[in-house]
């Protein structure tokens, strides 16, 4: 747990410093990025604004710790990791494809790690829409062109 707020705290801040020195082309949030000013409430829950969600870790790097289960479960959801592809990417890239159940609901979840592209940018945030749920990635750089120093990838689900 520790981790991932360490993530979204470093992603925060990131992002505040890259917009004061109007560095805001290198930072790539999309319209959900509010995550960003999530505070984690404790390991299955998290508040954006007002606004508190049930949550699943389903993976966390940080400087070195690297914690990517094949599943977890809680909140009222599953996530299992299924077997990786033979062949990913050329380039160093990695495919994450889960199967996500929730209220009753199977979807199958696509989420990609390519880090040449996360290098170029402070901050990089994503967000998919899922039968109710958002799955977010969120990748911290420190320094531009190199490797992500932090990562979290997780789902939320509003209660």
């Amino acid at each position: 747990m520790g981790y991932a707020e360490r993530v979204l705290a470093e992603a925060r801040e990131l992002y505040v410093r890259a917009v004061a020195a109007n560095e805001s082309d290198l930072v790539g949030v999309d319209p959900l990025g509010l995550i960003l000013n999530g505070t984690f409430i404790n390991s299955t829950a998290l508040a954006v604004g007002h606004t508190q969600y049930r949550c699943v870790i389903l993976g966390v790097y940080y400087n070195g710790f690297a914690l990517f289960p094949r599943e977890v479960q809680g909140s009222g959801i599953r996530a299992v990791l299924l077997p990786k592809p033979r062949n990913v990417t050329y380039t160093g890239g990695w495919v994450g494809r889960y199967l996500v159940t929730y209220d009753g609901k199977t979807y199958d979840v696509t989420l990609f790690d390519i880090p040449f592209m996360e290098s170029s940018s402070y901050v990089s945030a994503s967000t998919q829409e899922v039968g109710g749920l958002y799955i977010i990635q969120i990748w911290v750089n420190e320094k531009l062109n190199s490797l992500p120093n932090g990562e979290l990838w997780l789902i939320l689900a509003k209660p």
